[in-house]
């Protein structure tokens, strides 16, 4: 069983004055990301009739049978979110060529989608790594999923099981909403008003065509007026049921990290607690962090991108087996 003994804690120290989890979530996830890799657009065709608009950087040099590393945003986020651009040019100056994955309606697939995404819709990733793997056949890849993106990522590996080995030599997943309904109920505390003003504006904007003018002011809210309806579930509780990977870790056959942060406000590690988790499955626990933060030292790579300097050291582990 999944217990304290099973997660291994990182040691991770932000900057003196630093440590809040507020500061952390700021610092690293919002932070100027500089210019993305050059890019072109790779569709990726889904069998209801939308189109996933994905954004691939190939770098001069690569060849078809080298690494493909493939990133997914979280809720409210698209290709253009800061991690992701900060992380897809990394990654394009050293070698990989990376995917930044749009889901439905997001990023330049806005008018691509007559369906919002959600946070259970592994079906689009596995249609996603289909095609990269049917245009290179030969490359290897690692699976990276952010927040929402994370359970969704571990859902898909879980749904594989064993096939997995097949397509991915790893999936990594950062700050994952393993479980969705304590993870709304989290971002709709008084102490996270901020945050879920910033994601309900965000949801606003990219759901406009959905929502049809109905008010919401919180995440549970919209996935009752908008998630549930459009995607057949009951209601918002049954999409979170339906949905949240804690219920598939146990199915999963292939490597997949976990990063958690202690201090994430709306994300809490606890829900991977007593969970019977397989041995390919790790779960990384530090005990500062914020959410999709790890804002501090981790020397002249990365300089205070720890996260990225440990997802690097993670990417690189899975190649080279």
């Amino acid at each position: 069983m999944s217990d304290m003994s099973l997660i291994e804690h990182l040691s991770f120290e932000p900057p003196l004055g630093l440590r809040s989890p507020n500061f952390q979530t700021i610092l690293g996830s919002f932070s100027p990301s500089g210019s993305p890799p050059l890019s072109t657009t790779f569709l990726v065709p889904l069998g209801d009739g939308d189109t996933l608009s994905c954004r691939l950087s190939t770098p001069i040099n690569w060849k078809p049978d080298e690494k493909t590393v493939l990133l997914l945003h979280g809720l409210g986020g698209s290709d253009s979110s800061p991690y992701m651009i900060r992380f897809a040019r990394k990654l394009y100056e050293n070698g990989f060529q990376v995917l930044r994955i749009n889901m439905r309606g997001c990023g330049s697939g806005e008018n691509l989608a007559q369906y919002p995404y959600h946070g259970g819709i592994s079906g689009d990733i596995l249609a996603v790594v289909n095609r990269v793997k049917k245009i290179y056949p030969l490359s290897p890849i690692v699976l990276i999923g952010f927040s929402l993106g994370g359970n969704i990522v571990l859902k898909l590996a879980g749904e594989l099981g064993e096939e997995a080995n097949s397509f991915l030599k790893k999936t990594i997943a950062v700050c994952p909403s393993i479980d969705l309904a304590q993870s709304s109920a989290l971002l709709g505390r008084p102490e996270n008003r901020l945050y879920n003003l910033y994601f309900m504006r965000s949801l606003q904007r990219q759901g406009a065509r959905w929502i049809g003018g109905r008010p919401f002011s919180n995440l549970y809210e919209f996935d009752s007026i908008v998630t549930a309806p459009y995607w057949g579930f009951e209601g918002a509780f049954d999409y979170y049921h339906q949905c949240s990977s804690r219920f598939w870790l146990q199915k999963i056959r292939h490597p997949c990290h976990l990063l958690f942060s202690a201090d994430d406000p709306f994300i809490d590690y606890k829900a991977s607690l007593g969970l019977p988790l397989p041995s390919c499955v790790k779960i990384y626990l530090t005990e500062y962090g914020g959410h999709l933060g790890f804002f501090g030292w981790s020397g002249a790579n990365h300089y205070y991108f720890w996260m990225d300097n440990l997802l690097f050291n993670w990417i690189e582990e899975a190649f080279r087996k």
